[in-house]
């Protein structure tokens, strides 16, 4: 008899452990719930941020904007820069622009998605393309003013009163991503943001004073 109360006695401590063990388990992803709560805010902050750099591009993919700003090919693809007839790679090619002549300048008329709206292009010494066409935005480029400062404001949206995102080093070429106005959308080792007008320097052959 004390044999079987001894037994009964020693299940019954099995069963309360594996009753805590359980109790356990299922504490612990409530209380890693608890940590992912409390780290939540600055995970979703830095989700925010990224999301910051990419929302410009974003919202210019949505429908065509008016620009007026100067650029110059950046591509060093021997082939030349294609203008297309529309803002895409299945539309038509009308023109090409030479790559291994420095300082093709372009003037840019519009923007929507990856593509910028092209008027002129013109190298020192003659007009490479006249008319209305289409060229990948990432092909060309700008650069910054900002001299004798610690660089120019990089802006969530195109105007000053967004927040600045980072800041670009002053006379630094940055690739192009579009325009908005005479706001330039650009891209600086992973930076993304728009510049103002007064920080661009359109010309690679010039300082832009």
């Amino acid at each position: 008899m004390r044999n079987v109360i001894l037994v009964t006695l020693l299940l019954g401590s099995l069963a309360a452990g594996c009753q805590d063990g359980g109790v356990t388990g299922t504490s612990q992803p409530g209380s890693t719930s608890s940590s992912l709560n409390a780290i939540g805010s600055p995970a979703i902050a830095q989700t925010s941020k990224s999301s910051t750099q990419s929302e410009a591009p974003q919202s210019l993919a949505q429908a065509q904007q008016t620009c007026d700003i100067t650029a110059f090919v950046i591509d060093k693809d021997p082939k030349g820069v294609n203008v297309r007839s529309g803002a895409g790679e299945s539309q038509k090619v009308i023109g090409n622009l030479p790559t291994t002549t420095i300082g093709v300048i372009v003037d840019i008329t519009g923007s929507k998605g990856n593509w910028v709206q092209i008027s002129k292009a013109e190298s020192p010494d003659k007009v490479e393309f006249q008319g209305t066409g289409w060229v990948h935005s990432q092909l060309l480029g700008t650069s910054t003013r900002g001299y004798g400062t610690q660089g120019v404001s990089v802006y969530k949206s195109a105007n000053t009163q967004s927040s600045v995102m980072g800041r670009i080093p002053p006379a630094t070429g940055v690739k192009l991503l579009g325009c908005s106005q005479s706001w330039a959308l650009v891209e600086h080792e992973g930076l993304k943001g728009w510049i103002e007008p007064e920080a661009q320097c359109g010309n690679p052959l010039s300082t832009c004073p």
